[in-house]
């Protein structure tokens, strides 16, 4: 099956902040990104590499755990995880000039789209993409998700795909509770390739 290739969206207006339901995210993501500027901090959080690292965040745990809602409960894995994948694959911060680490890009989107730009660029196969975002679906649990994601976002990041971190975190921490429609929306995503709008209301569903 083909689809349209992502569109990005419209430049934005200098200075121009995530949607009010992506701000808590871009936040976290921000600060992980921040952590990453140094060598240290950056070897810290990319020390949760897998599962079982995630189990025993010692080395993570002083660089985000204030930045961990109190209420995470289970889903702390989910900020765990997202910021281990950032150290380990996102490009390094330190080299990008610009006078604030961020990690908000509105021409990025979700996951989905991540990979209707990966089948574009011939990293993945369209048959493998669609596979994929089954198989996702399918996954209950948020440990067993991020066990998946792991590798393909690594892959992604090897291609220099690019990736909303705010977006992904966003997505795994309501996963448990509204994994039916963000999987249905990365595979919308995937077919209709273009960004959320920025006034969209995905918060109510937050």
């Amino acid at each position: 099956m083909t689809h349209s290739a992502p569109q990005p969206a419209p430049e934005p207006a200098p200075h121009t902040g995530p949607p009010r339901w992506l701000a808590w995210s871009t936040r976290y993501t921000d600060h992980v990104a921040e952590v990453c500027t140094t060598p240290a901090g950056r070897a810290d959080l990319a020390s949760g590499h897998s599962l079982r690292a995630l189990a025993e965040p010692w080395r993570m745990l002083p660089h985000v755990r204030t930045r961990i809602p109190r209420h995470a409960g289970d889903t702390k894995i989910a900020y765990l995880a997202v910021a281990a994948m950032y150290a380990a694959y996102a490009p390094n911060p330190a080299t990008v000039r610009q006078d604030d680490v961020t990690t908000w890009n509105p021409a990025h989107g979700d996951f989905g789209w991540s990979l209707a730009l990966a089948v574009q660029r011939g990293v993945l196969r369209e048959e493998s993409a669609t596979e994929l975002l089954k198989d996702l679906a399918r996954k209950r649990e948020l440990p067993a998700l991020i066990r998946r994601l792991q590798p393909v976002v690594r892959r992604l990041a090897d291609a220099g795909v690019p990736l909303s971190w705010p977006r992904l975190l966003n997505h795994l921490v309501r996963w448990p509770r509204y994994r039916t429609d963000i999987a249905d929306q990365w595979m919308y995503s995937h077919y209709a390739p273009t960004t959320i709008p920025d006034g969209e209301a995905e918060e109510s569903a937050a």
